[in-house]
Parts: C-alpha cells; structure tokens; sequence
C-alpha cells in the first residue's frame, strides 16, 4: 500500500485527537546549540580525562576510547566500561559542569523571549488543547539543562517537577501539585462545599535528575542556586551514560517510578528530538505499550537512525517524521507502507514548522 500525503496528514491529525505523553531529549536542545550534545560532550570528556587519573580508572577510561575511536560502540554504551566510583563522580562533576554553562548562556535569552526554545511553540499548544477533565500533560526527558523550564516560564505555561518548598525543595509530587491547585467556592448563594480546581500544567518528570538536584542529607532536592556553584558535601543527582553505580541508584530511585507509571496509564506517545539510544527511558514499560499493545506513536526529529528504524519495524502504529537523506525536506514514514513520502516544500521535522502545519502555530 502506498503513502498518500491525504493518508499522512489525517493519521497525524488523528494522533492528536487525545492527549499524549512526551518524550523530548537532546534532539531538541541541539536545535538551538550543539554543545548541549553527546558529540560535544564526549569531546569535553576525552579533553579533561587526558590526565590526573588513577592507573584503573585511566585503563577504564581507555576503554571507552578505544570503543570510540573503533565505532563499535556509541557514546553512551562506551560508558558502559567505567566501573569505577572515583571516576563515576568525576564524569558527573565535569558533565555538570559543562551543562550547566551553556545553560547558563540560555537561560534568560529564554525567559525573556528574545531566544526561542525550538519546541516551545509545540508544547504550548498542547497544554492548551488539554481537556477539562484532564488538566496535566505528562512530559519527559532525560536531559540535564533546564531549557524547556525556561521556555514554560516564557510561554506561561505553569509546571510541576515533583519538589516543592522553598530554598531547597523537596520530593513529593503530592505536596508539588498543590502549587497548580486553588480552592473555588460557589457563585450561587446556597452552600456548596468548596471545591479543588486544577490549572491546566505540566508535570515534568526528569528520571536522569537535572542540573539543579542534587542528595543532600540523605534526601533528593532541587536547589536552583547551586547550579553553578555547589558546596562541598552535596552530591549532585544525576544519572550520566553508562555508569554502573548511578544506574543502580537510580533504579531505586522515586522518580523513575514515578516516570513508568505515567508512561503505564498512557495510549498516545510523542516523541521529539529522540534518537532511541537510551535503554533506561525506553525500557520494557514502553515496549509493552508500543510493539505489544501496538498503542500509537509519532517521532519528530532531524535524523532517522538504525535503531529508529528498528522500532518502527516493530510497532506498526509509529509514524517518524524527519528531514530527507539530502535536504532538509521533509520525509513520513510508516511500516504499512512500502514507501517514505518525501515533503518537498516543508521542513516538518522542525518543531515550529510542524505546529504550524498541524496544530495551528
């Protein structure tokens, strides 16, 4: 059966007819800088381990090199060789640490609206289509930088994180909720019980932590001051590639549970900037919900990849919109079909540039 771009366009609108959950990852802040990559990461990381390592940690480190510089592994698996815990920290400190200061270069461009957020317009549009039933849209992602929360701020989209408090916040979604909550009394003059109303939000799950989480005093909290300037003593929560000791406190940990029921009770699953590298965030939850229950999909993003592929093999109702093999024309492709559609005067797989096309940007 061949693709039509009438058949395309109406399963894509038909996608939206519900409320999807959404995963956004690197895709989306190498839109706007592609420092925030693991390309330029992984360069940051081979220039600062070049020394002052220990002769296990820098025969571990070689590994990883060698992984690379052979291609037999990307860079998130490559990691997978560091074992040890010194070296663990110290990836996280310098991950961290270069993160946070290109966050650091956005932050306020992006509040003030002067720099855009590339899939800031989307998102939006989303939190306003939400029904009154349902006034939370469940959203993802395993980056560190604080970009989209840049972009909720501009845009005014309010949003939760699961920490509430002051200085410093702490874990517990039921308490972090009631910031998106008021008490409504009845317009009429006989007594009615007032009632909880919710705003329409987000509710922001980031299972890989953040640039401003940290474990402090056996607890998770988020502190935004210390992004660039944590004391000695704290420990920063965040999970990098490949490491085996924070892999496993963050298997233990609150917020991927949490992250796996919201992607449980969900039906509909979009997909930014998203190259299916990551084990940990499409993990057995989602291959229950997208090869088995065979529930509906849609990726948007610049760059098709063989594991890309591989799932859209497997799960029949994900469709993948991405930019040709050589222009940056758009290309639609569903495994029920034997053909890619080729868009030759739009670039969809720009997050603006498909609001406008299908959400009314």
């Amino acid at each position: 059966m061949e693709l039509t771009k009438e058949i395309a366009y109406q399963a894509i609108a038909e996608f939206f007819t519900e409320k999807p959950f959404v995963l956004f990852a690197t895709g989306t802040s190498c839109a706007l800088d592609l420092n925030f990559g693991m390309p330029a990461l992984e360069r940051h990381l081979r220039a600062e381990l070049a020394h002052g390592m220990t002769e296990a940690q820098a025969q571990q480190w070689q590994q990883v090199v060698s992984a690379l510089d052979a291609s037999t592994h990307d860079f998130e698996s490559a990691m997978d060789f560091i074992k040890d815990d010194a070296l663990t920290n110290r990836i996280v400190e310098l991950t961290a640490s270069f993160v946070a200061n290109h966050d650091n270069t956005y932050a306020h461009s992006i509040m003030s609206g002067s720099c855009e957020w590339p899939a800031g317009l989307l998102v939006k549009k989303l939190v306003e289509a939400l029904p009154q039933a349902d006034k939370q849209l469940h959203v993802a992602t395993p980056n560190y930088d604080l970009l989209a929360e840049y972009a909720f701020v501009q845009h005014k989209i309010p949003y939760i994180t699961g920490f509430h408090g002051g200085f410093l916040r702490r874990y517990d979604w039921n308490q972090a909720k009631k910031s998106v909550q008021s008490i409504q009394k009845g317009l009429s003059r006989s007594r009615q019980t007032p009632r909880v109303v919710e705003c329409k939000h987000i509710r922001l799950h980031k299972p890989h932590g953040s640039l401003n989480t940290f474990e402090w005093e056996a607890q998770l909290i988020e502190c935004n001051s210390w992004i660039l300037n944590k004391p000695e003593g704290v420990v920063r929560a965040m999970i990098t590639p490949g490491t085996a000791k924070y892999q496993r406190l963050h298997k233990d940990r609150a917020q991927l549970a949490e992250y796996d029921t919201a992607v449980g009770n969900h039906t509909r699953f979009l997909f930014l900037g998203f190259g299916f590298n990551d084990s940990q965030l499409v993990n057995n939850v989602f291959r229950q919900k997208l090869e088995q229950d065979q529930c509906q999909a849609l990726l948007i993003t610049r760059s098709s990849n063989p594991r890309i592929e591989e799932w859209l093999q497997k799960c029949p109702n994900m469709w993948l919109i991405c930019k040709q093999t050589d222009s940056d024309k758009s290309r639609i492709y569903n495994t029920k079909f034997k053909n890619w559609l080729h868009i030759d005067d739009k670039e969809l797989w720009r997050f603006n540039d498909f609001t406008n096309e299908f959400l009314g940007g």
